[in-house]
């Protein structure tokens, strides 16, 4: 073969060998332009007849409009399905509305195709890390006479108009010779937040004391997959991220969401009047509800507010068997502030 085979002859291959598998022995699929399907289908050892493919038209796929030559693109192909009856003596008169009308039939209760052939095989093609497993839609079309004219009177010799059905076959993949590679995710990033806009032309941020690093290596998968989300209730049942509750307060009603039947690890750290903090014991707290408003979403949180208490912040994070989930991160913060 002077070239190998191709995703756009592989589609059409399989389109043939699913016609072929819904017919008996009595009907071939060929795969060629009208003229020689029927010199096949009347040759001297045709012993069946003949049901012919002729992709006729490639169209672009009309999305995907942003990919580049190294990406994949898809394409669209019209068919011509065409039944060629064989001199076969005890052939019906019929016999070529039978298999077209089969074909119809087949492709109306199919009509996603599995491609079940290798796809771009040979060593011109590059064989993708992770090979896609495509399908192909078939959907009928309505060409007006003149296309299908067209068709038939350009096929040359005598050959006559026959019945035929056309079907648009979407979407076919075209792989590129050189598929993009892409950038592995960075081992490294620097995240600088600050008030204003001064320094933001200084360049490279150097690494100080201040820096805290947090690891971006993706070979282990994540402790959780969700975090909670938490507000406090105020007197008035609405809900707030920061509330004033009394020196002497020994609870506070808060909002969690989360997966339901789930819980919650929840971290109250006390700001002090010294500048120094204080930590309560966590609290584990269960999740009723994946939505906030909701009353089953409602529980209480104890407080043991320390005498020379000035504020406080409650973090909350993913907790399973009565523990907080190791190496969790934190959802969101709220603020209480301790009043008279």
């Amino acid at each position: 073969m002077p070239f190998p085979v191709s995703s756009l002859s592989i589609a059409v291959q399989a389109i043939a060998v699913f016609l072929d598998s819904q017919f008996s022995e009595e009907v071939n699929i060929t795969v060629a332009h009208p003229q020689r399907a029927s010199e096949i289908a009347k040759g001297a050892g045709a012993t069946a007849h003949c049901l012919n493919l002729f992709a006729y038209r490639i169209a672009p796929s009309g999305f995907h409009a942003d990919a580049g030559s190294d990406e994949t693109h898809f394409w669209r192909i019209n068919v011509l399905l065409t039944p060629f009856p064989a001199d076969i003596d005890t052939a019906n008169e019929d016999v070529d509305l039978r298999i077209l009308g089969h074909a119809l039939r087949v492709l109306q209760s199919n009509p996603v195709l599995p491609i079940t052939a290798e796809p771009l095989p040979g060593a011109a093609l590059t064989e993708p890390p992770n090979r896609t497993n495509y399908h192909l839609e078939s959907i009928l079309l309505a060409p007006t006479m003149e296309e299908i004219n067209h068709i038939w009177t350009t096929q040359g010799g005598e050959l006559a108009y026959r019945l035929s059905a056309v079907y648009e076959f979407a979407l076919i993949p075209i792989e590129p010779l050189q598929p993009r590679v892409t950038a592995p995710p960075p081992e490294a990033i620097i995240i600088d937040s600050r008030l204003g806009v001064e320094g933001a032309s200084s360049g490279f941020i150097q690494l100080n004391e201040d820096s805290r690093a947090f690891p971006l290596d993706n070979t282990e998968p994540p402790p959780t997959q969700w975090l909670p989300v938490q507000m406090l209730v105020a007197a008035d049942d609405s809900l707030t991220n920061t509330l004033n509750v009394a020196s002497d307060a020994i609870g506070v009603t808060l909002a969690i969401a989360g997966p339901q039947a789930a819980s919650a690890a929840m971290l109250v750290s006390w700001l002090l009047d010294d500048n120094s903090s204080s930590d309560q014991t966590e609290q584990i707290l269960p999740i009723g509800s994946p939505l906030l408003d909701d009353v089953a979403a409602r529980v209480t949180l104890s407080l043991a507010i320390p005498a020379n208490a000035v504020s406080a912040s409650i973090r909350i994070r993913p907790a399973a068997n009565g523990i907080a989930i190791p190496s969790s991160p934190f959802g969101n913060v709220l603020v209480l502030t301790v009043g008279g």
